[in-house]
């Protein structure tokens, strides 16, 4: 049985793709089994035909259309068969030793529900990975640019005081590296699949804190997030429309108090 599954959606990305599978390829030995699932989402790059071409370890789910993030995860955890789900942005670079990690500390604790690690960029910069829940107001000032007006005004939210030299419980982890036990789908149910993409994460923190589970950062483990790839072929009136359109599912969810 793989220790990890590892869960990466795709959609227009090959060459960062390629480069992440092939860092994943590097991190495979027999001691800690390994299974990759690539979703793509109706790539028009030749995404699909490179991973079956290059990857033939890696499962491919290939759609016709793009289904959305947590459709098209939710298509592959429904067929893992790891201990551990790990979901991972395509533009990510994941290092010696952190899938390792990331299995111990879920296996070791376990009321720990939702792992994130520390995510570097290209230059070895820490990238912001850790949010605090949102209210209705800091997003509707995201929404209205405010803090290109008012620097401030979604600190709280955006954690600006946290201290990613340090391993902590938090409120909630990016996306980007996402790990849980498999075993908690039957406990938390799937990714809500009504969030086309964003929130989808935010929504499955929150399900797993109800339920008495942590939300761990750990610092010691590292992976290289090369950020929104995929998102820098969407039009900004998209990316605000796909915005609005998931915090207000939220909010609706949740109740416009959350």
């Amino acid at each position: 049985m793989p220790k990890i599954s590892v869960v990466i959606v795709s959609w227009n990305v090959r060459e960062v793709l390629e480069q992440n599978l092939a860092q994943l390829f590097t991190l495979q030995h027999d001691d800690f089994p390994v299974e990759v699932f690539v979703v793509d989402n109706g790539s028009k790059d030749g995404s699909a035909r490179m991973v079956r071409e290059n990857f033939s370890w890696v499962h491919l789910v290939q759609n016709d259309y793009n289904a959305g993030f947590a459709k098209a995860c939710n298509q592959a955890i429904r067929i893992a068969k790891g201990e551990v789900i790990l979901l991972l942005n395509p533009d990510n670079r994941v290092e010696a030793g952190t899938l390792e990690r990331t299995y111990q500390e879920l296996m070791d604790h376990n009321d720990i529900g939702v792992l994130g690690v520390r995510l570097l960029n290209e230059d070895g910069g820490v990238v912001p990975s850790v949010r605090r829940d949102p209210t209705l107001l800091d997003q509707l000032a995201i929404l209205l640019k405010l803090p290109h007006f008012f620097p401030h005004i979604v600190d709280k939210y955006l954690a600006k005081d946290f201290d990613y030299a340090v391993s902590q419980d938090v409120e909630q982890v990016r996306g980007s590296y996402f790990a849980f036990r498999r075993e908690l789908i039957r406990e938390i149910g799937m990714l809500d699949d009504r969030f086309f993409i964003w929130f989808e994460e935010v929504d499955f923190c929150r399900r797993i804190r109800g339920n008495g589970y942590r939300i761990r950062y750990c610092a010691e483990a590292v992976c290289r997030d090369l950020v929104g790839r995929s998102f820098a072929q969407v039009s900004l009136w998209r990316k605000q429309r796909l915005f609005f359109t998931s915090a207000w599912k939220y909010f609706w969810k949740w109740g416009l108090r959350a």
